[in-house]
């Protein structure tokens, strides 16, 4: 019988030493130069990468705004489809009525007119007048005390050395036993007066007079703007005196027919004439001559036309 033989062949542990040192040599380096490793490619290469991702972020972030302002204006022009739907029906109803309110109109018989007042000229102012203490321009009066009130409006212009002289024309006549005041008056845009004297009422003498006289052509080199006669009314009301002379060239800023009916109901108890003058080419002005026509002959005074 053969006999086994019982010696083991055992490598020898140097090799074995060799190859775990190189392996441990080899992870040693790896850890060392782990902090420097790059996947892939360069390093221009990952940066652009990185900004591609950053530039990709922020493009969502700007599409989920578009988004969202899109949603917004549909919101809007859907209310604003609404919107116009409503005006469009609102439209529609009101040519309805319109419709329905001219069928009745046509419906309703046509009224005549009402005669039209006829304009009555008044004749050429006459030195005096009979039965009273003087007259002014024609305006015959027993007052003792007056306000002339001026137009200074811009049309004005046009007739400055009419006014002049129809103002020194009023002025002739008074002595010491009157009192008055001048008022200019205009719209520049707002309601403008110019005084003489500066409060008040001034003694007719000669020198007052002399002054009065250098104020009218004062007041000829300030004509610009419109026409507040009912403001300058109610301002000549306020004054202490007996007559009020109103002189214009053109209609006022004021509906005419309230101007007429406010003066009148404050003039009822203060009682004072209001005497109108027209300046200028007042004949071809028909809505002047009736406005001032009708405000003297309601509250006591006359009317007169001033030409050329």
């Amino acid at each position: 019988m053969r006999r086994l033989s019982r010696e083991t062949t055992v490598f020898t542990t140097s090799a074995i030493d060799l190859f775990a040192s190189a392996l441990g040599a080899f992870i040693l380096l790896v850890m060392i130069l782990f902090p420097y490793y790059r996947n892939a490619g360069s390093d221009d290469a990952f940066s652009r990468t990185q900004e591609i991702q950053e530039q990709r972020r922020l493009a969502a972030g700007r599409i989920e705004e578009l988004l969202a302002a899109q949603q917004i204006s549909q919101s809007e022009v859907q209310d604003l489809d609404e919107a116009n739907r409503g005006i469009q029906q609102a439209i529609s109803r009101m040519q309805r009525e319109m419709g329905d309110i001219k069928t009745q109109l046509a419906k309703q018989p046509v009224v005549a007119p009402e005669p039209i007042e006829e304009i009555i000229e008044e004749p050429e102012p006459q030195a005096l007048v009979s039965g009273v203490e003087f007259s002014i321009l024609g305006l015959a009066t027993e007052a003792k005390t007056f306000v002339i009130v001026v137009d200074m409006s811009g049309s004005m212009l046009s007739y400055t050395d009419l006014m002049i002289k129809s103002v020194q024309e009023l002025l002739e006549p008074l002595d010491d036993s009157n009192q008055f005041a001048i008022m200019g008056y205009q719209g520049n845009p707002a309601p403008v007066l110019w005084t003489y004297p500066t409060r008040g009422l001034v003694q007719a003498t000669p020198e007052n007079l002399d002054s009065a006289r250098e104020f009218a052509r004062s007041l000829a080199r300030r004509f610009s703007g419109s026409t507040p006669t009912h403001y300058a009314l109610l301002s000549a009301l306020e004054y202490p005196a007996d007559a009020i002379i109103l002189m214009s060239d053109g209609e006022p800023d004021n509906a005419p027919g309230y101007i007429i009916q406010d003066i009148a109901s404050l003039n009822r108890y203060e009682n004072k004439e209001i005497h109108t003058v027209a300046i200028g080419d007042y004949t071809q002005n028909r809505g002047l001559v009736m406005f001032l026509q009708t405000l003297a002959k309601q509250n006591g005074g006359d009317f007169v036309g001033v030409s050329r």
